[in-house]
C-alpha cells in the first residue's frame, strides 16, 4: 500500500468519524425537544418542582452538641490514672506605693572605646610562627588563622596592620583606629609550638 493509498484511506475515515457524529448530534437533539413538549402537552412535568425541594417543618434535627465533663490526654500511656492539672495562680508581690527613685544604668562604652576594642582583636588574632634573618634582614612568618605572611619590618598586612618590629622572641604589630587617629600596639610572642 502507497502513501497516496494510505492517506486515501485516513481521509475516507475521518469522513465516515464525521458523519456518524454529526448523525447522533442531529438525532439526540431532535428526540429531546419532542419528548420534552409530548409531556408538557400530556400534562406531565419531569422537571421537579420548587416544593419538592423545599424541607418539612417537621423535618427533626438530627445533630447534638457534645461536651465533654473532663478533658483527657488521648497520648497518655494506657493504665495511668487520668490527673486534671489545677491552674496555677501566679502570685505578685504587692505593689508599693513608695516609687524608689531608681539609678540610671551605667553608660556603655563610647564609639571611640569600641573601635579600640575591635582593633586590638583584629591584632591579637594574629600568630608569630617564627623568624629568619636573611643578609642582615629579618622577616617574620605570622598567620592570622586564614593565610600566612612573610614580612619585614615597616610592611603593611592587609593595608590596615603595620610590622614596627620584629625580634627573636617577640614582633609588634600596630594599627591605626580611624575613629579617633590614635594607634594601638600589641606585642606578639613567639608561638610555643614553633619554639626550638
Amino acid at each position: 500500500m502507497t502513501n497516496q493509498q494510505k492517506g486515501i484511506v485516513l481521509v475516507g475515515l475521518l469522513v465516515a468519524w464525521g458523519g456518524i457524529t454529526t448523525y447522533q448530534m442531529w438525532g439526540s437533539s431532535e428526540s429531546t425537544p419532542n419528548s420534552l413538549s409530548s409531556s408538557l402537552q400530556h400534562g406531565r412535568s419531569t422537571l421537579p418542582s420548587v416544593k419538592d425541594l423545599s424541607l418539612a417543618p417537621t423535618f427533626p434535627n438530627t445533630r447534638k452538641i457534645v461536651t465533654f465533663s473532663q478533658p483527657r490526654n488521648i497520648f497518655a500511656p494506657i493504665g495511668l490514672r487520668h490527673v486534671v492539672a489545677k491552674p496555677v495562680i501566679p502570685i505578685t508581690p504587692p505593689v508599693s506605693q513608695k516609687h524608689a527613685p531608681s539609678s540610671p544604668a551605667p553608660p556603655g562604652p563610647s564609639p571611640a572605646e569600641l573601635a579600640a576594642q575591635r582593633a586590638r582583636e583584629q591584632l591579637n588574632q594574629f600568630r608569630f610562627l617564627g623568624y629568619l634573618t636573611k643578609r642582615g634582614e629579618s622577616q617574620a612568618f605570622l598567620t592570622n588563622g586564614q593565610a600566612i605572611y612573610i614580612v619585614k619590618q615597616g610592611e603593611m598586612l592587609d593595608g590596615q596592620v603595620q610590622v614596627n618590629k620584629i625580634e627573636p622572641e617577640t614582633i609588634v604589630l600596630s594599627t591605626q583606629i580611624w575613629e579617633t587617629g590614635n594607634h594601638i600596639q600589641a606585642t606578639i610572642p613567639l608561638t610555643p609550638e614553633t619554639r626550638s
